[in-house]
């Protein structure tokens, strides 16, 4: 009994000490991000090359906005002379991902300055990288990026109480930021943002996946694929989410990291919690009923976390493609000082002014009974047409940023004879996908589970996102892993059609 005392008691030390050490931010910041919602300039060159012809292609840019969580995508040409350059929209410095031929990997945006990526390849091709912005990102801190690993601390495979789990995985999420920080050889930025994702990693994909831990933990002990009916993992109640106060979500560098928005999106969606929708209700009226839900939970009943739920409350019924109306519109000029959230709020209300139309082009499938012809009952709805077939997921970036690349595709290819067919399973949050769906339109369908895993092994893929296409006489042509591109996506559907 003394050694389960002592236990315990150890265990509250290291939570009341993770609290200050959680939050806290590593000495001298490199910069204090702020919400600032302006353009940032990308630009540089790619030389050295042997041929131009190998230049003239392009740098892809992703990006999550922390005012509405949208992940955004930009595609800027490299010219013959292999210099490119773009202004882009951004709300804060902002860390973003980067994609081609020649650089993979991660660089800082900050609003209204430029930043710099220059590539040279020497006389044997092997490639040099500089960057050039205010706060000194590096090429080194790229590669660092790059390598870490960001899931957090590692489940046991056990069958243990809420409280239990939530305990070990913010001492987990200790040590590891803690080793972060005594790291010599790591900058005082690297630092910063590997502490936050490390914590965000130990939030998204540990804290919020209780249940989804249990589970997987009962076939592990078990070796088992199933569970049974009379298997019930116990629901987290609504103290459960007490962890939060352990994270500081008011810190400013967070606004920088893209998997801040990840984490608001699952506290406004929490059944749990069960936050209510803003609808016209006044800001501050709608603020109170959230912080006496959350203010126990985050340790704060004020700072910017709360002005971004705010602002995530109304991109939430802009995905659902429902624009602001006239009271909503008055209440966010009245509400929000920093000026910046009304643009982007008013931008994103614009752009879905002007997809509206497009909710009409969108059939929903819910499926809820595994077949084992499952695909074929799908297709011959569809017979006499040529069908291009998505698996996706509504957390899965390269996914939507090939629905991105392909939108102009697609659009050639509409109300010629082409049906667009998406389906995903229950690893998209449900009301995730009902948002999304509609911003895609298409044919989009949700299956079970069970369904998702019968397609997977009918159609030899374990990855997304995954397509097949169909002829007009229903028969697979193509069955191929990643985005095709879309000059193979337009010429094999066109061969077809």
């Amino acid at each position: 009994m003394k050694k389960i005392e002592i236990l315990k008691a150890i265990i509250i030390c290291l939570l009341l000490s993770n609290s200050a050490l959680l939050s806290a931010q590593i000495q001298k910041l490199s910069f204090v991000p702020t919400i600032k919602y302006d353009t940032a300039t990308f630009s540089g060159k790619v030389e050295g090359l042997k041929t131009l012809e190998q230049v003239g292609k392009s740098m892809k840019v992703s990006i999550y906005s922390v005012l509405t969580g949208d992940l955004m995508f930009y595609e800027i040409p490299i010219k013959n002379d292999g210099t490119f350059l773009m202004k882009i929209p951004v709300e804060c410095i902002v860390i973003v991902k980067i994609e081609s031929d020649y650089f993979k990997g991660f660089n800082c945006l900050i609003p209204g300055e430029e930043t710099v990526l220059n590539i040279k390849f020497d006389k044997d091709q092997k490639q040099q990288v500089q960057f050039i912005n205010s706060i000194g990102f590096t090429p080194d801190e790229n590669r660092i990026l790059r390598e870490f690993p960001w899931e957090g601390p590692k489940c046991p495979s056990e069958i243990i109480s809420p409280e239990v789990f939530s305990k070990r995985m913010i001492i987990g999420t200790q040590e590891i930021v803690k080793s972060i920080e005594n790291n010599d050889t790591l900058t005082a930025l690297t630092k910063q943002i590997l502490a936050s994702n490390t914590k965000f990693g130990a939030l998204y994909y540990r804290l919020f996946k209780y249940n989804e831990f249990i589970i997987e933990s009962y076939k592990a002990l078990n070796s088992t694929e199933n569970v049974p009916k009379d298997f019930h993992p116990r629901i987290p109640g609504e103290s459960y989410y007490s962890f939060l106060k352990y994270f500081n979500l008011n810190e400013p560098i967070y606004l920088s990291i893209a998997f801040y928005p990840f984490i608001l999106k699952e506290i406004l969606n929490n059944e749990v919690l069960a936050i209510p929708d803003i609808g016209d209700q006044p800001i501050n009226e709608w603020l109170n009923k959230v912080k006496q839900i959350m203010k126990d939970k985050f340790g704060f009943d004020n700072g910017i976390v709360y002005d971004l739920m705010v602002s995530y409350s109304y991109a939430k019924q802009l995905n659902y493609l429902n624009p602001l109306n006239e009271i909503q519109k008055k209440n966010i000029k009245t509400y929000f000082r920093n000026k910046s959230f009304v643009e982007v709020l008013f931008a994103k209300n614009e752009k879905v002014l002007q997809q509206v139309g497009n909710k009409q082009k969108t059939n929903i499938y819910v499926l809820t009974g595994a077949s084992e012809n499952l695909m074929d009952s799908i297709i011959t709805k569809y017979k006499g047409k040529v069908i291009f077939v998505d698996f996706w997921a509504t957390w899965c970036g390269p996914c939507l940023k090939a629905m991105f690349e392909s939108d102009k595709v697609r659009k050639d290819f509409e109300n010629k004879g082409v049906v667009f067919l998406y389906i995903t399973g229950t690893l998209s949050p449900r009301k995730d996908w009902d948002q999304k769906v509609y911003e895609i339109g298409g044919e989009q369908y949700y299956v079970t589970k069970k369904e998702w895993e019968y397609l997977n092994k009918a159609f030899n893929f374990d990855g997304i996102p995954h397509y097949l296409i169909y002829d007009k006489n229903g028969m697979l042509k193509y069955n191929y892993h990643t985005f095709m591109g879309n000059e193979n996506m337009k010429k094999w559907i066109g061969e077809l059609l």
